[in-house]
């Protein structure tokens, strides 16, 4: 390379991305896929260095294990970010690795068996299109998913996931122009815009560990800002507040003369959840239903959560029929929304009786206290529905 400063920079940016990314990692551990991640950008790194030779030494190291590494690097990359976005059964990364590893043999054979060096470089160029676009899949995705699984998201900026966007599609298309156009020139060639090739790795190392540093402080600011509403829904179960909010809503039920719902909901295959997936999914699905169940109700009821699995519903001057459209409503929901993790969806099975009372019988207790004989009597009856008829 003509300009040997560009080595020397590059090679500084290089090393300081990597070790950024690995204090990253360092700091914040609990978040999912940052290792990976980081693995990856190094061996990526290490190989764009070593591409850099090319014309200098030997093919085997500077053209096969410079490519291998670039490559073979952007597939812990595609892990690492599948699993910081809850997609971590994705197979998007096990398909970029069968691609990988053809795009690999293809390289070898126009290199060490038929020198081709324009088909060597279309075979690389094309691998890398699809390591970006795969890129931009799982972060799209994962906003989607994200903006089901984590509300609060919806009115944070994600600032650091829409940078990493624009990088990666500006490499995909930077990478599909240099697929057609590009010649065969060695990398060392100072007239082939060498020079260009290591300002463009310069940038986006720059580009994407500032973007996955910014993301993941994202994260953790995200994370503290639930924290208080996950809170206030896990300890939801203790009486008093509910108590206190109940009153009230009756309170103001009997005072207009207006009758009034109770709602007992239980999710009945939470169990499984958690010993599936774990007690923090289970309280994020919980979380999730609260906020599906209470968005579509007005501000003047009272929900939450009794038990590990229950939640209970109050709705004032809402009459028998009323509490039948309220589950209608409810149910219709839960089938509208889908609830992800790490890219499977999961179901959710609801049970739910109701009470309902006419003003002048209004009594909070004997209402919780009948809603789960409800409850019990419908789980009854839903099980001898389900049991084989005995001959």
């Amino acid at each position: 390379m003509e300009d040997a400063s560009l080595i020397i920079a590059l090679t500084i940016v290089s090393i300081v991305s990597c070790v950024a990314l690995f204090v990253n990692w360092t700091g914040n551990r609990k978040i999912p896929g940052l290792l990976v991640l980081s693995i990856g950008f190094m061996a990526t790194t290490f190989g764009v260095l070593m591409l850099t030779t090319q014309g200098s030494v030997t093919p085997i190291i500077s053209v096969i294990l410079a490519n291998t590494l670039i490559l073979g690097g952007r597939i812990p990359i595609d892990m690492g970010l599948a699993a910081f976005w809850n997609q971590e059964q994705s197979k998007l990364p096990l398909i970029c690795g069968g691609l990988f590893v053809a795009t690999m043999g293809a390289i070898s054979y126009f290199t060490l068996i038929d020198e081709q060096t324009v088909l060597r470089i279309r075979a690389y160029t094309f691998m890398m299109v699809v390591f970006s676009l795969t890129n931009i899949y799982i972060i799209a995705n994962g906003l989607r998913i994200e903006k089901k699984l984590r509300p609060v998201t919806t009115t944070s900026l994600n600032f650091g996931a829409f940078l990493a966007l624009m990088l990666f599609s500006v490499n995909a298309a930077a990478e599909f122009f240099l697929m057609l156009v590009r010649s065969g020139a060695a990398q060392n060639d100072p007239d082939q815009g060498s020079s260009f090739m290591a300002l463009g790795a310069i940038f986006t190392m720059v580009v994407f560990s500032v973007a996955i540093i910014i993301r993941t402080k994202k994260e953790l600011s995200i994370e503290h800002k639930e924290t208080p509403f996950t809170t206030r829904l896990l300890r939801s179960s203790i009486p008093g507040p509910f108590s206190k909010l109940a009153n009230v809503s009756w309170g103001v039920a009997s005072r207009y003369s207006q009758p009034g719902s109770l709602l007992t909901i239980d999710v009945e295959n939470m169990d499984q959840i958690v010993r599936q997936h774990g007690y923090k999914v289970g309280n994020e699905i919980l979380r999730l239903f609260s906020l599906t169940a209470s968005d579509r109700r007005p501000s003047e009821d009272v929900l939450a959560r009794s038990s590990f699995r229950q939640f209970r519903t109050l709705l004032p001057n809402v009459n028998e029929e009323g509490s039948k459209v309220v589950i209608k409503k409810i149910k219709q929901a839960l089938l509208a929304d889908d609830y992800v993790f790490r890219g499977k969806k999961l179901e959710v099975f609801l049970k739910i009786a109701a009470v309902t009372r006419r003003e002048e019988d209004l009594s909070l207790q004997d209402m919780l206290q009948e809603g789960e004989v409800e409850l019990f009597r419908a789980k009854q009856e839903a099980a001898g529905a389900a049991a084989p008829a005995i001959t």
